[in-house]
């Protein structure tokens, strides 16, 4: 996984440390006698994928919801299907709901609803009037609240909306119709999770770290903390242990002195702050995303002018972007319309040219509509972009159809912009906006194929290699940690993924079928396919099951292991002692035990 040397028969690897990779013959040179051999049987070796933007503390909540995702992740296509859905969830969890004191759904999607539209509060009204219900959108961006939770959050007809967000009112009436976007929903969201306790926050977390492991990740991203939010982190990863790395980045525009007080290079207890975030626009599929121009077929009730709204005026990302700057801190910064783009490229350039160059690495947060002089002016500025291509399979076909045209759908997410300029650039999840399938990542990122099977922007695709590079190195470049992170090579962290197949050797039409077999956190595994006792298992998520309760399962097998704690081991694996080193290929159940000194070689 280096240009220099992108395949190897066999790993080293000693206390968490490759020690050496390359030919067998080679690496086995440093085998001593009690050294553990592992054979990857035909299975391949990966460097552990590092997440270039999600939100991993909001994936916890999302795992211990109603599942209302669409399919093939969900089965809410319509609405009479969300309802069925938030009904079973009350029943079959009606001590959650009482100790939560509401109904919590994640993840509908109007564009895949058989009606084409949001639920209402008349929707959400017919499953409960007395329990407050909040139901999320796919995107995060919006939501739709029952009367009940309008009413805890004092949203009436005589409410205003928000700066940076809209309150959606019932046709010819100021009366509140439930949905709520934007910077809007902070209202109801306050009022419903304001008394959440730590011990909750806390099991959300790690339900979040534990879901994204499973999906070959050894880092993970925070990309929206609050200073509530990275502080329960920091206290769950000190007092408990974390199995993965964390980087948080909070909200500029909420607190710059705990950004600057706590903003590090350097883990602790494998968390760390590493910058800051900056919302510009909202969520292009939801039509809040500011454009430079008017969307192409935006749903009924929408001017025909309508280009979407910013979340943060400029003056505001002026301001924090020449903050940054000023402090040396990385920003990074969502934005999705060209009208954002603008915004964000001017702030910048003008930063730049009034602080001089220097190693700051700004981030480009999604893009996904991005005209070619602005990726110029991107490159111009060294800022990195972390794109979203799992847009174009999950909403290719909307954005070709509704939000901006045949022409200008291709373009989204443009990859191949990006690397005919020689520009590194990370693929993200973005989760829970979409799930954090890294396999369906990488088939989004090659072959760019929507739901209903259609192309979007064949030229805008990559090779399997180049969308790998975007899921390990170049994201660990993002994040200032390629010197230890993202590639096989001795003296990185043994941050390693077990695929069932060779991502370069299979129909790229087929690349989503490969399973993660074994996640490795510098030499212990931390998630493994074939270890059932205290396994978390959520993909995807389905209703009925109990993430919280696999989560306090998996606390029942856990072991100290010098400090770190381990899971998706069997407890027969978990007596043998951590996995302290690997090196390339094997069916896991053949493992020996670990070596006395520590030492362990995988090879193929």
């Amino acid at each position: 996984m280096t240009d220099a040397a992108p395949r190897a028969e066999a790993l080293a690897e000693r206390d968490g440390r490759i020690l050496a990779v390359g030919a067998l013959e080679a690496v086995l040179s440093h085998r001593g006698p009690d050294t553990q051999m592992i054979d990857l049987a035909g299975r391949t070796l990966l460097p552990g994928f590092v997440d270039a933007h999600g939100h991993v503390y909001m994936i916890g909540i999302q795992a211990m919801s109603a599942n209302l995702l669409p399919a093939p992740d969900g089965e809410v296509n319509d609405i009479p299907a969300l309802q069925e859905t938030l009904r079973a969830y009350t029943a079959e969890y009606p001590d959650r709901v009482e100790r939560a004191g509401l109904i919590l759904g994640f993840g509908y999607d109007d564009a895949q609803l058989a009606e084409q539209r949001h639920p209402t509060r008349d929707d959400l009204d017919a499953i409960s009037t007395e329990v407050p219900i909040y139901v999320v959108h796919q995107s995060g961006h919006l939501g739709v609240a029952n009367s009940r939770a309008l009413e805890l959050a004092g949203i009436t007809a005589d409410t205003p909306d928000p700066t940076g967000g809209v309150i959606r009112r019932r046709d010819g009436s100021t009366e509140p119709n439930g949905v709520l976007e934007e910077n809007a929903t902070a209202l109801v969201l306050g009022a419903l999770f304001g008394s959440l306790d730590a011990e909750a926050g806390r099991a959300i977390f790690r339900a979040g770290a534990d879901l994204v492991a499973s999906y070959g990740y050894t880092t993970a991203q925070e990309g929206r903390a609050t200073p509530a939010v990275a502080r329960l982190m920091q206290s769950v990863a000190t007092d408990e242990g974390l199995d993965i790395d964390v980087v948080a980045y909070p909200d500029v525009l909420i607190d710059r002195d705990f950004i600057l007080a706590t903003a590090a290079r350097d883990y602790t207890d494998r968390f760390r702050v590493g910058g800051a975030k900056l919302t510009i626009d909202g969520s292009p599929q939801g039509f809040t995303a500011l454009r430079d121009r008017p969307y192409y077929n935006p749903p009924p009730g929408f001017r025909a002018d309508y280009r979407g709204y910013s979340a943060a005026t400029p003056d505001q990302v002026f301001d924090a972007i020449d903050w940054a700057f000023a402090n040396n801190v990385q920003i990074l910064t969502h934005s999705n319309g060209e009208g954002a783009s603008d915004i964000l490229i001017a702030a910048i350039g003008t930063a730049t040219e009034k602080y001089g160059p220097a190693d700051r690495r700004p981030v480009l947060i999604h893009g996904q509509f991005l005209r070619e002089d602005q990726v110029d002016a991107f490159n111009r500025l060294n800022v990195f972009p972390s794109l979203f291509p799992m847009h174009t399979f999950y909403w290719g076909d909307w954005h070709r159809d509704r939000t901006v045209g045949p022409v200008l759908a291709d373009n989204i997410s443009p990859t191949g912009w990006l690397r005919a300029r020689g520009m590194m650039f990370s693929s993200h999840h973005d989760a829970p906006v979409a799930f954090p399938d890294s396999m369906r990542i990488l088939d989004a990122t090659v072959t760019r194929r929507s739901r209903s099977g259609d192309i979007i922007g064949p030229d805008q695709r990559v090779d399997v290699l180049t969308a790998l590079k975007a899921m390990t190195i170049w994201p660990a470049y993002q994040h200032f940690e390629e010197g230890w992170k993202g590639s096989l090579e001795a003296g990185k962290l043994a941050d390693l993924v077990i695929l069932s197949q060779d991502p370069t050797a299979v129909d790229p039409e087929t690349l989503d079928s490969i399973k993660v077999v074994e996640t490795i956190k510098e030499g212990e595994t931390i998630y493994s396919i074939a270890q059932k006792e205290g396994r978390l298992d959520y993909r995807p998520l389905q209703n009925g099951t109990d993430p919280y309760a696999d989560f306090l399962r998996t606390l029942a097998v856990m072991r100290d292991t010098g400090g770190r704690a381990v899971k998706g081991m069997s407890p027969a694996a978990l007596a043998r002692g951590p996995h302290s080193g690997i090196c390339v290929a094997a069916t896991i159940g053949d493992m020996l035990s670990p070596a006395a000194d520590g030492s362990q070689v995988i090879a193929n």
